[in-house]
């Protein structure tokens, strides 16, 4: 399995545009410059009032599936 560090800065009203449709997705950079693309609700969980803010371990299986994700502190 494949882990990747992203640093995500996603403010609440970026994120509230998933709930309007007109975004779905986060495309990030992750610390060793691999492009990853999200759905955003995985990130549903770590929502504040704020928005959506830290770093991130992603996990991928072998067919680049997501496994998990956990907020690194």
């Amino acid at each position: 399995m494949a882990k990747i560090i992203i640093d995500v800065d996603l403010s609440a009203h970026q994120y509230k545009e998933m709930y309007r449709g007109t975004k779905k997705y986060l495309v990030a950079q992750s610390r060793d410059g691999r492009k990853v693309q999200l759905p955003l609700s995985v990130f549903q969980r770590f929502v504040t009032l704020k928005g959506v803010y830290g770093v991130f371990e992603i996990e991928f299986d072998e067919n680049r599936k997501l496994v998990g994700i956990e907020k690194k502190h």
